[in-house]
C-alpha cells in the first residue's frame, strides 16, 4: 500500500514536472503575454515547492544522508526556482530522478536496478543533457549568428545526433570550435549508449550458456553416480 502511494506521488510530480517544462519552453522560445509567463513562473514556484517537500521527505527517510545529497546535488540546483536557463534545464535532471524512483517504487525492482547498475543509462542520460544545455548556451552567447536559445538548441541537437541539417551554420571560428566539441561528445555518447547495451545483451547470452553448460554438466554428473552405483551392486 505504501508503494502504491509513492507510485501515485511519483507520477502527480512527473506529470507536474513535463507540463511545467512544456510551458517554460513555450514561454521561452516564442512570444507570449505578460498574464501567460506570470502564470507559467507562479506555476513553477508551486512545483518547486512540492519537490523541496518530496526531497526533504525523502532525505529523511534516508538511510545514508550524506550519499543521498551527494547524489541528488544536480537535483537540489533543478528544484531552484530561478528564471536561468541552466537552472531551468537541470529540471530535466530531477524529472529523470524522478522517473527512476517511480520505476523502482515498483515490485519488481530488481532487473530495472540491476540494468540500471550494468549500463548507467540514467547518468548517461544526465551527462547528455547538461552537454547539451552547456553547449546551447555558450554557442548563443559566443556566436553571432545564433541569435537566440531556440536557434541554439536546434543547431546543438542536429549536431549531437551527427543529422548535420545545414539550415543553422556558426559564423565565428568559437562557434565552429563548439560544434566540433558537439559533434565529437555526440559520438561518444551513442557510442557509450551502444557499447554498454551491447555488452548487456552479451553478459546475457554468455550467462545463459553459462547455464546451460552447467546444467548438461549436472545430468552428466547424476548418469555418473547412477553408473557408479550400478557397479558398485555388481
Amino acid at each position: 500500500m505504501q508503494e502504491s502511494k509513492k507510485q501515485l506521488v511519483y507520477l502527480i510530480i512527473i506529470f507536474l514536472t513535463v507540463l511545467d517544462l512544456v510551458l517554460i519552453g513555450y514561454a521561452t522560445f516564442y512570444s507570449t503575454s505578460r498574464t501567460f509567463k506570470f502564470g507559467v513562473i507562479v506555476f513553477d514556484l508551486i512545483l518547486c515547492i512540492l519537490m523541496w517537500i518530496e526531497f526533504i521527505y525523502s532525505y529523511l527517510h534516508s538511510e545514508n544522508k550524506k550519499q543521498y545529497l551527494k547524489e541528488n546535488s544536480l537535483s537540489i540546483l533543478g528544484m531552484l526556482p530561478i528564471d536561468i536557463v541552466f537552472f531551468r534545464a537541470l529540471r530535466l535532471v530531477k524529472l529523470i530522478q524522478l522517473i527512476k524512483l517511480f520505476v523502482l517504487a515498483r515490485e519488481t525492482t530488481g532487473n530495472l536496478s540491476k540494468f540500471l547498475k550494468h549500463t548507467y543509462l540514467d547518468k548517461i542520460i544526465l551527462i547528455s543533457i547538461i552537454f547539451s544545455v552547456f553547449l546551447t548556451v555558450l554557442i548563443r552567447i559566443v556566436d553571432s549568428n545564433i541569435n537566440n536559445l531556440q536557434t541554439a538548441f536546434w543547431y546543438i541537437v542536429v549536431t549531437i545526433t551527427s543529422t548535420g541539417y545545414g539550415d543553422v551554420v556558426p559564423a565565428t571560428a568559437s562557434g565552429r570550435l563548439i560544434g566540433i566539441v558537439a559533434m565529437i561528445g555526440g559520438i561518444l555518447i551513442f557510442s557509450t549508449i551502444t557499447a554498454v547495451i551491447s555488452s548487456l545483451y552479451m553478459s546475457k547470452i554468455s550467462k545463459a550458456n553459462r547455464d546451460d553448460l552447467e546444467s548438461k554438466i549436472e545430468d552428466l554428473s547424476e548418469e555418473i553416480k547412477k553408473l557408479n552405483k550400478k557397479i558398485d551392486d555388481l
